[in-house]
């Protein structure tokens, strides 16, 4: 290829700054735009900075007596306190723990059946990858349990155990389960052992709190031992001849 001459050269720079000042205005446009995009987006940056750190701090003011904002009524319940927080800061990681602890205040302050709404409140809010989705499903079903639903209490401890089989909670719900079982009137008891055993191997494991271990060993116990009618249908040895 030749090489441009001088006045081609000066040509081609003319004909840009003509195009340039022709066109300033939708320069300058796009410049302005692209540094207004920039700057919303270091704003809406900052601004959630901001938001998860005051809900944090409502968040711990809730939680505890000991640190107070203006925000946050200790005057109320506990349950109250961080349902406010979970309502006033909607879509930060704090109203999201805010929502699953008011929801187990709840059941602690034995608000069983408002207890079991604001769990499901909190799983249409968070995912299954939530570290706290096994958590909730648990709180739900227990929720239920103590509000006297066994059967919905049943339903929601299959769930548990279903879903989120390598959880914590799984183990608990298996032993919860099978209180429900043995509680029925035509209880399944081969199904309760089969659940109790395997939360009695994860407790021996370490898989799973003490007091959870201890009871599936003991409603296990009784599952072990033979009843009067299985021992009468065990063949009786014969009489030895004298």
């Amino acid at each position: 290829m030749e090489p441009l001459d001088k006045n081609t050269e000066d040509d081609q720079l003319t004909l840009f700054m003509e195009w340039l000042l022709e066109n300033r205005n939708h320069v300058a446009f796009i410049v302005i735009v692209s540094l207004g995009v920039g700057m919303m987006y270091y704003v809406k940056k900052v601004n959630a900075v901001a938001a998860e750190e005051e809900a944090a701090e409502d968040l711990l003011a809730a939680m505890t007596g000991d640190f107070q904002v203006a925000a946050v009524d200790q005057t109320k319940p506990p349950s109250e306190r961080l349902q406010a927080v979970a309502s006033n800061h909607s879509g930060t990681h704090a109203a999201d723990n805010a929502g699953f602890l008011a929801a187990s205040a709840l059941f602690d302050e034995r608000k069983y059946t408002e207890s079991a709404k604001a769990f499901k409140v909190f799983q249409t809010t968070v995912t299954g990858g939530s570290p706290l989705a096994a958590a909730a499903a648990f709180g739900l079903a227990a929720s239920l349990d103590a509000s006297g639903d066994q059967v919905a209490a049943k339903a929601e401890y299959e769930r548990v155990t279903n879903q989120h089989a390598n959880a914590p909670e799984a183990p608990q719900a298996r032993v919860a389960l099978a209180k429900i079982i043995l509680a029925e009137s035509n209880p399944d008891k081969a199904k309760a052992k089969e659940l109790l055993l395997a939360a009695a191997q994860e407790s021996q494991a370490g898989r799973i709190p003490g007091f959870w271990g201890r009871e599936a060993e003991r409603l296990l116990a009784p599952l072990n031992m033979a009843t009067p009618k299985e021992s009468s249908n065990e063949e009786k040895p014969e009489p030895t001849e004298k």
